[in-house]
C-alpha cells in the first residue's frame, strides 16, 4: 500500500513539474525531489529477508498432504469442536473414522472432508451413538 501511495506521489509530483512549465535550470531541482521521494520509499519499505521470512514460515506451516489438510479443516471448525477423528488417505480418497455426537455433525464432517483441496472421494466410517 505504501509502494503505491509512493508512486501515485512520484507520478503526482512529475504531472505537477511538467505541467508547470519549469524551466530546463529547473531539472536539478526535479532530481533532487525524486531522490528524495526514493529515500522515503525505500525507508518505508521492510528490508526483503524480513519480507521473505514470515511468508516463508506461514507457507511452511499449511498443510501439504491430504490427510492433514481434511484434519486441519476438521479441527478448526467450531461445529465439531471436542470430536476426534482419524483420518486416512490413500490418494485422493479419504477415509474419515471416529464417533460424532450427532447426524448433523457427520454431514458437516462429510461435507468438510469434501470439499477440501485434493479429496476426490470420502468413505464415511464415522459413528453416531443411538438416539442421536
Amino acid at each position: 500500500m505504501r509502494q503505491m501511495a509512493a508512486v501515485l506521489i512520484l507520478i503526482a509530483l512529475f504531472v505537477l513539474l511538467v505541467g508547470s512549465r519549469f524551466k530546463p535550470s529547473d531539472g536539478d531541482k526535479l532530481a533532487a525531489v525524486c531522490r528524495l521521494a526514493v529515500g522515503k520509499v525505500r525507508e518505508a519499505l521492510p528490508p526483503a529477508a524480513k519480507v521473505a521470512g514470515p511468508v516463508q514460515a506461514i507457507r511452511k506451516e499449511l498443510p501439504e498432504s491430504v490427510e492433514d489438510r481434511v484434519k486441519s479443516r476438521l479441527n478448526a471448525d467450531k461445529r465439531l469442536e471436542g470430536v476426534e477423528f482419524t483420518v486416512t488417505a490413500d490418494g485422493g480418497a479419504v477415509t474419515l473414522r471416529g464417533v460424532v455426537p450427532t447426524a448433523k455433525a457427520r454431514k458437516t464432517a462429510v461435507g468438510i472432508s469434501e470439499n477440501t483441496t485434493g479429496v476426490e472421494k470420502v468413505v464415511d466410517e464415522l459413528a453416531v451413538p443411538e438416539g442421536n
